[in-house]
């Protein structure tokens, strides 16, 4: 519409002009339709460009970047990293509760290992706490104070948590260690790589403490204390990855060795029968006697499961042959007892002994044979080693 009124203008003023000049002069007549043509193409080629200039200018704006949108100077993959490492952060430290000293002394040769082994593990994941933690405070190269108070956290249970494997492993080596010698063999070599890590959370810690002092002091941070922590960080969790393997290995190593011990101890042959009740009788004397000096102070040796497991297949032997049931009923009793005795299980091996030695003495007479009641000696008070020192902060 606008094209046919622009039209329309253009024709008017031609014609009036026309006019005009036939009134003054005489001159050609012009070539009106012409002139339309031109007038129409002229229009045609201006609104043209004036569109072709439109588009343009849109597809500019378009192609702009947003002043509004933020502008990253850092690469996508640093980016993405900050953000994991903010996000990353380990549940707090487990704090560590030790029991009473006295309980060890009631707890199997079974239960104090898997105690070690719990306490070898949680050690571990102490350890990659501090190094995730110190890991993911340095990733920007520089540390605030907030950070290092995080990170001296995870360190304070990191210490708590090997001090007490190293509590765990003392009573556990001085109440078994001559029973359970392989486990023992290979709790020396858990505790090397937890030495291991103990050095590492040592420099870890010192590294720290020299950032906490510059910033204290207003002074800037070294990037070599940075890189230092670093270093300590990823030594520490990678010791700590080996410790949990190795204790998930002794710990089943562990059980086969304890199944195979219980199993030996049990299927002692015996090396001599009794021929009459009264020498059977002696047997199961002598056993209990080995019994007796094994529980003397509360720890078993191989030597003295030896020694109760061939006492207890002799007299068991003779028991059972002697055709007596007060007889035969004490030789069931004593694979129960020896059993206890191989399993490091004191407290039952003291309570099934005990009631053992009950019933040797209150034998009828056999034969016209009277026998004295055996008394088995209160448990001793029993002395563990003492508690390591813990670290304080």
């Amino acid at each position: 519409m606008t094209r046919i009124h622009s039209v329309f203008i253009l024709l008017t003023v031609l014609l009036l002009s026309t006019v005009a000049c036939q009134r003054t002069a005489a001159v050609p007549t012009p070539n009106t339709q012409a002139t339309i043509d031109a007038a129409v193409a002229a229009t045609g080629v201006a609104q043209t460009s004036n569109q072709a200039t439109t588009d343009a200018a849109v597809a500019a704006a378009a192609a702009a970047p947003s002043e509004a949108a933020p502008v990253s100077t850092l690469p996508d993959t640093v980016d993405a990293q900050v953000a994991a490492d903010v996000t990353a952060l380990p549940p707090p430290p487990e704090i560590i509760t030790p029991i009473p000293a006295e309980q060890y002394l009631t707890m199997t040769d079974e239960e104090l290992a898997i105690l070690v082994d719990q306490a070898v593990t949680a050690a571990a994941v102490a350890a990659e706490q501090s190094a995730q933690a110190a890991s993911g405070a340095t990733v920007d190269k520089t540390l605030t104070p907030e950070e290092v108070q995080t990170i001296e956290m995870y360190l304070a249970g990191t210490d708590d948590a090997l001090a007490y494997v190293d509590e765990l492993v003392s009573v556990y080596t001085d109440l078994y260690g001559n029973l359970a010698t392989e486990a023992v063999a290979e709790l020396q070599e858990i505790e090397q790589t937890l030495n291991g890590i103990e050095e590492n959370t040592q420099a870890l810690t010192e590294a720290v403490e020299a950032v906490s002092d510059s910033l204290d002091q207003g002074v800037e941070l070294a990037e070599e204390t940075i890189n230092q922590i670093e270093a300590a960080a990823q030594a520490a969790g990678a010791q700590a990855t080996e410790a949990q393997a190795q204790a998930q290995t002794w710990l089943a190593d562990y059980q086969a060795t304890l199944d195979s011990r219980i199993a030996t101890a049990v299927a002692m042959p015996a090396t001599e029968t009794a021929t009459d009740p009264k020498e059977a009788v002696e047997d199961a004397l002598a056993f209990f006697t080995a019994g007796q000096t094994a529980l003397a102070d509360g720890r078993i040796t191989t030597a003295e499961l030896t020694e109760i497991a061939q006492q207890g297949a002799n007299a068991s032997a003779g028991l059972d042959a002697s055709g007596l049931p007060p007889l035969q009923d004490l030789a069931a009793r004593i694979e129960g007892i020896t059993t206890q005795f191989a399993r490091g299980d004191v407290t039952q091996a003291h309570a099934q002994l005990e009631r053992f030695g009950a019933s040797l003495g209150s034998l009828p007479d056999l034969n016209g044979l009277s026998f004295e009641k055996s008394i088995l000696p209160d448990k001793e008070e029993l002395s563990l080693p003492e508690r390591p020192a813990r670290p304080s902060r």
